[in-house]
C-alpha cells in the first residue's frame, strides 16, 4: 500500500472511532461508527442514532453513506466500522454494494474502549455479501450509472457468444 494510501486508511479510521464517540445509542448500548472514503478523497463519517421506535433507527455505515450522497459523492473507495465485533447487517451490505465497485476496501474495527486495543480486519465489500442483489446485472440502471462506473461487467458467457466463436 502506498504511504498516500496509508495515510488516507488511517484518515478513515481515525473518523469512524469519532464517530462512534458520537453515537447516540440508550437502547441497545451498542456504538458504532463508520466512515467512507470517497474516490474523490473525501471522508464522510456516521454512527448509529436511535430511536424508541426501534423501527427508526439507523446504522453508522448508512449514515455515513448518505452523508456522503448529500455531499456530492457516489462512488466509495473504502469504508471502515468500528465497533465491539464490528460486522455491518445484511441492510448496510446492500447499501455499501450500490456505491462500490469490485475493489472497495472494507476495514472492520473491532476497538475496545477499555484497552485502547484494536484489531483490523480488511477485506472488501462485494466479499462480504455474496449474490448480492445487483441493480446494475438486474437491467434496473443503465450500463454506465454515474454511481457504478468502474463495476467490472460478468465475465460470465451467454449462450450466443459461446455459438458465435
Amino acid at each position: 500500500m502506498s504511504a498516500k494510501r496509508t495515510k488516507a486508511v488511517e484518515r478513515l479510521i481515525e473518523a469512524a472511532i469519532q464517530a462512534q464517540k458520537r453515537a447516540y445509542c440508550p437502547y441497545s448500548r451498542y456504538p458504532v461508527g463508520a466512515a467512507v472514503l470517497t474516490e474523490a478523497g473525501r471522508v464522510f463519517a456516521g454512527c448509529n442514532v436511535e430511536n424508541a421506535s426501534y423501527g427508526l433507527a439507523m446504522c453508522a455505515e448508512r449514515v455515513a453513506i448518505y452523508h456522503a450522497i448529500a455531499g456530492g459523492q457516489d462512488a466509495l473507495s473504502a469504508v471502515c466500522v468500528v465497533g465491539s465485533s464490528a460486522k455491518p447487517c445484511g441492510a448496510c451490505r446492500q447499501v455499501m454494494f450500490e456505491f462500490s465497485d469490485k475493489d472497495t476496501e472494507l476495514y472492520l474495527v473491532d476497538l475496545n474502549p477499555a484497552s485502547g486495543r484494536r484489531k483490523i480486519v480488511k477485506t472488501t465489500v462485494f466479499k462480504l455479501l455474496p449474490m448480492a442483489f445487483d441493480p446494475l446485472a438486474s437491467g434496473l440502471l443503465p450500463k454506465n450509472p454515474r454511481n457504478l462506473l468502474k463495476r467490472k461487467p460478468s465475465r460470465r458467457r451467454t449462450g450466443a457468444s459461446r455459438r458465435n466463436r
